[in-house]
């Protein structure tokens, strides 16, 4: 058992603020794990914490398979660092897994202490430090409550329905990738300014989409910036998401995923073509 394992009978929420990352990263013996995921199982901040970290695991997986490999334009590290690199992601996917981990997906410490250097190559040019790209993620990966949801609304009225409580018309792209369903839609707060905040489903995770009205044009644009047909969108990266930013006219879209960034330039595009 590793030391400052949990092993008492009591065990509350800072014990897993200490304990999250090394069982993560599979330190535990099995009976000390168990202790872990019970007390997952019947705490949702406890949960959601360790899906936040799930999703930054997750897209850092991803980004470094797609940076390091072989003839990637996206990374500079030399051929010995991205060996290590695709060494350590093929060993984390033939562990055995938990169902936690199963879930969780991981990529132990030891791994990402070595992808330390490429990480910086990958990431430069595409983090967000707009308040408005951080706050949407935030509330996004929190995961609240839909007020209207496609199971009792037709999806067609739930914009109108938003509009109702709104200064602005909340329309949404029509997106038209392969298995992108709308389940529902909220109420959101930005920085102070009313939100309309929809999420889909997709085969590759949800998506959550914040409308905004800015007619004063107070929303940066940073990022990398991307043609998707005739409009151009923002992507970067907060807390392991990548995010899409647009605009049209006073309307500004934002688009939180766990999708690639080509995946989501592709899925903006859709929109924009249905548009024309």
């Amino acid at each position: 058992m590793t030391q400052g394992a949990p092993h008492t009978t009591t065990f509350d929420c800072r014990d897993l603020d200490r304990l999250l990352e090394p069982y993560l990263d599979g330190e535990f013996e099995e009976d000390d794990r168990a202790t872990i995921e019970t007390h997952l199982s019947v705490c949702a901040p406890c949960r959601d914490g360790a899906a936040t970290a799930m999703a930054f695991r997750s897209a850092l997986r991803a980004r470094l398979r797609e940076a390091f490999a072989p003839g990637s334009p996206q990374a500079t590290a030399p051929d010995s660092l991205r060996r290590r690199i695709s060494a350590a992601l093929d060993a984390e996917e033939a562990r055995p897994a938990v169902w936690w981990r199963r879930v969780l997906s991981p990529l132990p410490v030891a791994a990402l202490a070595a992808c330390v250097a490429g990480v910086l190559v990958v990431f430069a040019g595409h983090r967000a430090t707009d308040p408005l790209v951080e706050e949407a993620v935030r509330k996004h990966a929190r995961d609240l409550p839909l007020e209207l949801t496609t199971a009792s609304i037709a999806p067609e009225l739930i914009p109108s329905m938003l509009a109702s409580k709104l200064d602005f018309n909340p329309k949404p792209p029509a997106f038209r990738g392969d298995g992108v369903k709308l389940v529902g839609a909220r109420l959101a707060q930005i920085r102070n300014w009313p939100a309309a905040y929809m999420r889909y489903e997709t085969p590759r995770g949800p998506l959550g989409l914040f409308i905004i009205d800015d007619p004063q044009r107070r929303v940066a644009e940073e990022g990398h910036r991307v043609s998707a047909g005739p409009a151009t969108i923002w992507v970067m990266n907060m807390r392991g998401y990548n995010v899409a930013v647009w605009r049209s006219n006073e309307i500004v879209y934002s688009l939180v995923s766990d999708l690639d960034e080509a995946d989501l330039v592709r899925l903006v595009e859709t929109a924009q073509s249905a548009e024309r």
